[in-house]
């Protein structure tokens, strides 16, 4: 698979059109990969924002519901599952990585995919600078 997995982060930043957040050059390219179906979102990103809005620490526009279906029937981002095999290797990364589950499963997911995780994460920028996963800052 060719594009770029979205962190959680940044998912949101593209979806409320911060794109400002993004360098110029990524702005440009996302756009494009957009429309080529090639900007994925792996399914722990809706579980992360699903808690956030439950707790009342991230508002939205819309329901959660109509954010989510805008994002994939709208704007052009792929929905990727957590299929068995992601789930086991969450569990297996190699290298030295912490424990968080939702970086773990959303780092499983961009290596299963062989996609370039787009992320300001610094722990995942360092595990991706000692060669196990494609990362690159928005």
């Amino acid at each position: 698979m060719n594009g770029y997995l979205l962190d959680t982060h940044t998912w949101l930043w593209a979806q409320r059109g911060e794109i400002e957040r993004f360098s110029p050059d990524l702005r440009t390219e996302l756009e494009q990969r957009q429309l080529r179906r090639e900007v994925y979102l792996s399914a722990i990103s809706i579980l992360e924002l699903a808690r956030l809005v439950a707790g009342n620490r991230y508002p939205l526009p819309s329901s959660i519901e109509d954010f989510v279906a805008e994002a994939i029937d709208d704007d052009g981002f792929v929905l990727l599952s957590l299929s068995p095999q992601i789930l086991i290797e969450s569990t297996r990364l190699p290298g030295t990585f912490h424990r968080d589950p939702s970086d773990r499963l959303i780092v499983a997911t961009a290596r299963e995919h062989g996609l370039t995780l787009i992320t300001r994460d610094k722990e995942i920028l360092t595990y991706a600078k000692q060669g196990h996963l494609n990362a690159r800052k928005p």
